[in-house]
């Protein structure tokens, strides 16, 4: 199921400015439009617009949802990727086996992890809801790697809720991405 997701996340683009997806790093929403994305501005802070995506240009059956960061200044510099839910797995394997894909095609691209944390949750009884409400919980068990990449930081992670409910998360920072985060912490910014 989510593993046909993997080569539209890994085999995005080799050249510095291509996204995944089919975006473009440092684009701004009407490029990203006539290149096929759609979707609408959640917030829009004069600096920044937190986008949408209904449609990608080059999408996959696995997303659940996407969020691009949109810098007034810098474009496209973060993409957010979500599975659609992972549920009827209350021991959390089907979600493991997609994140394990996922790290495996990650790191066929982009070469070892800088870091991985998989601590898997300490749940002793194991109930049907355990697994993923342990992820949700700070402290109890983490799936996460994160790589370095020319374009900037990929971060791959299983996350929980207290529905019992899990999603394989991908992000994607862009080569810019550190220039904005700086910029998004000033206050008073426009």
């Amino acid at each position: 199921m989510l593993l046909l997701a993997l080569p539209f996340l890994v085999c995005h683009a080799m050249a510095s400015d291509d996204a995944p997806f089919g975006l473009r790093w440092g684009a701004g929403i009407e490029e990203l439009k006539v290149r096929g994305l759609s979707g609408e501005v959640v917030e829009d802070d004069g600096n920044h617009k937190t986008f949408v995506a209904r449609t990608l240009p080059k999408p996959t059956a696995d997303t659940g949802a996407t969020r691009l960061t949109i810098h007034h200044r810098y474009g496209l510099q973060r993409i957010a990727w979500q599975s659609k839910d992972l549920s009827d797995d209350p021991t959390g394997e089907k979600g493991l086996d997609a994140y394990s894909a996922m790290k495996s095609s990650l790191t066929a691209q982009f070469g070892r992890p800088k870091s991985s944390d998989e601590e898997m949750p300490a749940t002793p009884d194991r109930n049907r809801l355990s697994f993923y409400q342990c992820l949700a919980q700070d402290g109890c068990g983490a799936v996460v790697s994160v790589w370095s990449t020319p374009e900037g930081d990929v971060r791959a992670r299983l996350t929980g809720t207290t529905a019992g409910i899990g999603r394989l998360e991908v992000i994607f920072l862009g080569p810019d991405w550190s220039d904005v985060a700086e910029d998004l912490k000033k206050p008073n910014r426009k």
